[in-house]
């Protein structure tokens, strides 16, 4: 008998996890419950603190909680808590910068300064289909189960609706207007074609925000993109194909063995087109854009213990041909690397750097190659950031730029604030982002995880007595011509300090609206570590794209390490 419970259990749980495998990830984050406060009433409507930084969306349902039986320890008597009671539901109308718009949906009901709210906590829903879904309407409970799902005979009117067609499953709010639309092929269901998930306006009966920058225009293009390729099983991304060729705008390469840590893209042998420079732990490879393939030209090798870290490009000698410089460790101490095309080849320059480098956009001066010294095992960075000049075969310090206490060569970006005034925008040790003034003071920092990354050293040996604490090289911030910067942004265990692994990547746009940094667009969710990043004419077409390095295996003793570069094509 109680091997056929045990049975029994074992089947519960089984059967759950694969029925969840048909809900893609993008609809569960789409309706996954997020907590907020009410902070004013406003005319007709109410202020909330959730904003696009925690994924909140115009047309979202959000519950009015009230405490309800509290739960007690039966051993204990400790106050676990209490059981949130729906008391009525909102609905999102406008997102703003730190707070957003929402209207009352529920008649009697008046919310005060301080209650509580939570996305689609409770929500009466129901399902509704032209065709038999029985394991459709099943996963969808049990990917969703914060919904309050609706049976047939249930007289509660629904505040949402999943509607399924012939090719599509629609959500829809109380009142027939559509929030959501997820492609449905086949008994399943997939998110939207195209690679940029685009935060649009919600209104009935309305049309999209206008408003938007050049780059963000042309990246909205991709999302009518139909008639893709086979997916790439790597990415799970219907966007993304397994041709080594540009396919209605996303593209990906052909497997690269390793791990990466840097990307570049530049004329690196004088010839009039460009190259993608992907620089792994122990080696660099070279590659160019040919007839639609991305074809090897070179490999560069280290000597033994050189551990890549990072790689930037720039041309100090300003001889039109730019260089290779990559930030690189022996062991506990920094030997950073140059090279470049050299008498037909490609060669290291230099060697032996004792400073992480990093190019950054400075105001007045653009990119710059940019410098500093590695500190002790509390302050990884030393001293301020300055400026490399080269001369000859070597590189010398130049005039230094000043930061803020918290920030170091990886982990900023310059923006412009309203009055023309210069701001910092900056990722923390725990992946956070901020912004600051010159002077320190933090003016915004976001509610979810930015950047993310796998790359680190140790300064120091572990003796044993205590816990060293790795050096991580930050993923890099880029300043576009727009005003808006791009941010990587992966997910995964980042709990410990000495141990992070990443398995979900994006990379947002955001722009400074005087208050908070708010998303303009960003690239849709991908499976992989995204390792580095670039705004740059891969392809040669005279036409920038976005451009990353996607780690999809880790490399270790037992396999190989697997990535690709992936193109985002934003001008089609």
């Amino acid at each position: 008998m109680k091997l056929m419970v045990r049975l029994s259990l074992l089947l519960l749980f089984y059967f759950p996890v694969v029925a969840l495998a048909e809900i893609p990830d993008q609809l569960k984050k789409d309706f996954a419950p997020i907590s907020g406060t009410i902070i004013m009433p406003i005319g007709e409507e109410y202020l909330v603190d959730l904003d696009a930084s925690t994924n909140l969306h115009e047309g979202d349902i959000l519950t009015l909680l009230m405490a309800g039986e509290q739960v007690i320890h039966p051993d204990t008597k400790k106050l676990l808590g209490s059981l949130d009671l729906a008391k009525g539901f909102l609905q999102v109308t406008q997102v703003k910068s730190g707070y957003s718009y929402a209207k009352l949906l529920t008649e009697g009901i008046i919310p005060g300064k301080g209650d509580r709210v939570k996305r689609f906590e409770q929500t009466p829903t129901r399902f509704e289909s032209t065709q038999p879904a029985t394991n459709l309407a099943e996963e969808l409970r049990l990917a969703l189960p914060h919904l309050n799902w609706l049976n047939d005979t249930d007289k509660i009117h629904p505040e949402l609706i999943f509607s399924l067609t012939d090719n599509s499953l629609k959500v829809k709010n109380g009142a027939g207007a559509e929030l959501k639309s997820y492609p449905y092929n086949k008994g399943k269901l997939s998110v939207p074609l195209g690679g940029i998930y685009q935060l649009d306006s919600f209104q009935l009966g309305g049309s999209p925000q206008k408003n938007k920058s050049l780059l963000n225009q042309a990246v909205s293009n991709l999302t009518t993109i139909a008639g893709f390729g086979k997916k790439d099983s790597r990415l799970e991304n219907p966007g993304i194909t397994q041709n080594q060729q540009l396919n209605d705008g996303i593209w990906v390469g052909p497997n690269l063995d390793g791990n990466p840590v840097g990307l570049a893209v530049a004329d690196l042998d004088g010839d009039g087109k460009l190259e993608t420079a992907v620089a792994m732990e122990d080696h660099l490879q070279i590659l160019r854009m040919t007839d639609g393939k991305l074809v090897p030209v070179a490999i560069i090798n280290f000597p033994g213990g050189v551990h890549l870290l990072s790689l930037d490009v720039a041309d100090l000698d300003a001889n039109d041909i730019p260089e290779l410089y990559l930030t690189a460790n022996v062991g506990t101490t920094l030997s950073s690397q140059v090279i470049e095309f050299v008498q037909e080849t490609y060669q290291r320059t230099i060697n032996r750097v004792p400073w992480f480098l990093r190019v950054i956009d400075l105001p007045q001066e653009g990119r710059t190659l940019m410098a500093q010294a590695m500190g002790d095992s509390e302050h990884h960075f030393s001293g301020q950031p300055f400026r490399v000049i080269r001369s000859g075969n070597k590189l010398t310090r130049g005039s230094d730029f000043p930061l803020p206490g918290k920030l170091n060569l990886f982990s900023f970006t310059t923006i412009e604030g309203t009055n023309n005034d210069l701001l910092y925008a900056y990722t923390s040790g725990s992946d956070y982002l901020y912004v600051t003034t010159p002077r320190g003071a933090e003016i915004w920092e976001s509610t979810d995880h930015f950047g993310g990354t796998e790359v680190f050293f140790y300064n120091n040996e572990d003796s044993g007595k205590e816990l060293i604490q790795p050096i991580f090289i930050q993923q890099r911030l880029l300043t576009l011509p727009s005003g808006e910067i791009l941010a990587a942004q992966n997910d995964g265990f980042r709990a410990l300090e000495r141990y992070r692994n990443f398995n979900k990547s994006r990379v947002i746009a955001l722009k400074w609206n005087g208050v908070a940094l708010q998303q303009s667009w960003s690239t849709l969710e991908q499976n992989g570590y995204l390792a580095d990043f670039t705004l740059a004419d891969a392809d040669n077409d005279g036409q920038d794209e976005l451009v990353m390095v996607v780690k999809f295996k880790q490399k270790n003793l037992v396999q190989k390490g697997r990535s690709a570069v992936v193109i985002y094509e934003l001008n089609r």
